[in-house]
Formats: C-alpha cells, sequence, structure tokens
C-alpha cells in the first residue's frame, strides 16, 4: 500500500471530524490544524517522491561545527591562538540536525515546480500564501494561551480542506484522484466541501444540496423493521450525525447526486 493511500486515511479523518461538527462547531479548530498538519505531510511526501535523498532536516549544527574544527586545526597548524567562537562551538558539540520548519518545505517544494513544473507555479504560489497565513494562525492556536477560548469560522474549514485537496492534485496529479476514490467517503466528501465553498459566493447552493440530502434515509439501516428497539442515539447535535450516517449509506449515488450541482 502506498505512503499516499495512508495520507488519504488521514485526510478523510480529518474532514469526517469537521462535518461531524458542522452544526455545533465544537471540533472546527481541531479540524482546521489537523488540515495544517496534513499540508505538511502532503509536500514531504511530494519531495520524497520526487527525490529518495530529500530530507526534512537540516544540516546546518553540523557545518558550522566542521567549519570551526577546521578553523581550528589551522590555527594549531600555524601556531595561532584559535578563535574564541571556534572552541566554543567545538565545545559545545556537532548539535542536532534540526527538522526544517514549514516554510522551509514550502520552499522546497517550491523550487522542485520552479524547475519542472513552471506552468503551475503560479497556482501553486497562491495555495502556498493561503497554506502559511493558516500555519501562522495554527501556530498561534498552539502558543498563546490567550487563545484558548476562540475557535475560528465554519468557513475557515471549508477554504483550508479545499486548498488542501487541489494542492494534492497539484502535486501528484496522476495517482491523487486514485487514491481518493479508494478512501471510504473521501470522494462525497470532496463534492460536499467544494459545494459548501461555492454556496458563500452563491447561497442558492445550500436549497439544492439540501433538496438532494432530505431525501437520504436519516438511519443507517433504511429499512424501518432492521432498526433496533432498544438502544439510544447519543448525539449533541443529532443532525451531523445523520449528514455523515447519510454520505456512509448514499455511497456513489448520493455523490453522483452531488456532483451534478457543480459547475
Amino acid at each position: 500500500m502506498s505512503q499516499l493511500t495512508y495520507l488519504m486515511r488521514e485526510i478523510c479523518a480529518g474532514i469526517e471530524i469537521f462535518y461531524s461538527s458542522r452544526t455545533g462547531g465544537q471540533f472546527w479548530k481541531t479540524a482546521f490544524i489537523l488540515c495544517d498538519n496534513y499540508t505538511e505531510l502532503a509536500s514531504k511526501l511530494f519531495l520524497t517522491t520526487n527525490d529518495s535523498k530529500w530530507s526534512d532536516t537540516r544540516d546546518r549544527e553540523a557545518k558550522k561545527f566542521e567549519k570551526a574544527q577546521k578553523a581550528v586545526d589551522a590555527a594549531l597548524k600555524a601556531d595561532t591562538p584559535p578563535k574564541k567562537e571556534d572552541l566554543e562551538r567545538l565545545t559545545k558539540g556537532a548539535g542536532k540536525d534540526n527538522f526544517k520548519n514549514y516554510h522551509d518545505v514550502l520552499k522546497d517544494v517550491h523550487d522542485v515546480f520552479d524547475a519542472k513544473h513552471k506552468a503551475e507555479l503560479p497556482f501553486l504560489d497562491s495555495l502556498h500564501v493561503n497554506m502559511k497565513a493558516r500555519r501562522d494562525l495554527r501556530n498561534d492556536f498552539f502558543h498563546s494561551a490567550k487563545l484558548l477560548n476562540l475557535s475560528i469560522a465554519q468557513r475557515d474549514c471549508v477554504e483550508a480542506f479545499c486548498d488542501l485537496l487541489d494542492y494534492g492534485k497539484l502535486l501528484f496529479p496522476t495517482a491523487w484522484d486514485t487514491a481518493l476514490s479508494s478512501e471510504r467517503t473521501l470522494d462525497t466528501l470532496e463534492i460536499l466541501l467544494h459545494l459548501d465553498r461555492k454556496c458563500y459566493s452563491n447561497p442558492s447552493i445550500t436549497a439544492k444540496v439540501s433538496e438532494v440530502l432530505k431525501s437520504c434515509p436519516r438511519y443507517r439501516l433504511s429499512s424501518k423493521k432492521s432498526i433496533p428497539k432498544n438502544g439510544v442515539q447519543v448525539a449533541e447535535y443529532p443532525e451531523d450525525l445523520h449528514l455523515m450516517l447519510s454520505i456512509i449509506d448514499g455511497g456513489q449515488e448520493l455523490r453522483a447526486k452531488l456532483a451534478a450541482l457543480l459547475p
């Protein structure tokens, strides 16, 4: 099984988390943060696929140590005092190679496209601008205790996941759609995300989506005779639960109806 397949499982889980709180919004921040993580994973997977020798670590510390070592050796051979900063570097040791940060990874992706896929570079750069802004917001959520009581808007999640899916298709033009369609309900969720995004500029789409969804059974077992007599359904926002069950039940038939609403 390819690494891209495993990435699809993660992405599907993140989108399901978002839609399981579509009404209440209790997991929007969680889904937003996960989506940001997926963009980094997709970038690294692309880079390792493009070049098996690519690494997500920097060797700057090792290079500084090597440079200081050579400088001290040269000073000793010349019978001159080594520089204090070189001695301090050797005293500290070679240090550990640090992981590349998010911006470093995106720059590596940019460089590959600049060298091999110049025609797609403008679209890639526009996605990177949005992704970098989201990473800054995500870091604020993590590092500022003052933001613990804040969340984000539903639209922020929709835009983030739509960009992630577009980004994946750009990075893996031949393999992305095949991997996506093989993962549970991800192909239906993709359509639903793009419809949600379209609703922001064309609110009439909301009614059309509702018209399709209202014909879906509210229970996973569509036959009334098969509904258990005992048991409870615990859900803070039942409509979110029913939406997820409808997506599971609807399969490709539901996906086709939703896809027909897209241009």
